[in-house]
């Protein structure tokens, strides 16, 4: 008597997402990771400007530049450019996705955002 084959091939589909599972999930990892990451640089950015912001208006760029920073993990230089007129913050964050952390080089992502200076409000 010939056996079926439909019972030749029992399990087959455990075999094939045993096999394809670990590279779907992997995807799912670097992708989630991947906007994450971006995330951070986007609003790293925001925050970036607000200090500049902060820093064009004021009489010490620095100081300004730091208050207007909520975070205390982020590490902000400020760069006064006197000839051009400009001021320019620079934003770094360290640490990250402790995974993704592995796979890249640098853990520190930093912005910078560069403005003019503006004269002081004059009323009369």
């Amino acid at each position: 008597m010939p056996v079926p084959l439909l019972s030749k091939q029992r399990g087959q589909a455990t075999v094939e997402f045993a096999l394809v599972a670990p590279l779907v999930f992997a995807c799912v990892g670097l992708l989630v990771g991947t906007t994450v990451m971006c995330l951070q640089y986007l609003s790293l950015h925001d925050v970036a400007r607000v200090a500049a912001r902060a820093a064009v208006v004021a009489d010490a760029p620095s100081d300004a530049a730091r208050s207007a920073i909520a975070d205390s993990s982020l590490q902000v230089t400020t760069t006064e450019n006197l000839p051009a007129g400009t001021i320019t913050v620079t934003v770094t964050r360290t640490g990250g996705l402790w995974w993704m952390n592995r796979l890249l080089a640098t853990r520190a992502m930093s912005q910078s955002v560069t403005m003019m200076r503006e004269a002081p409000i004059v009323l009369r």
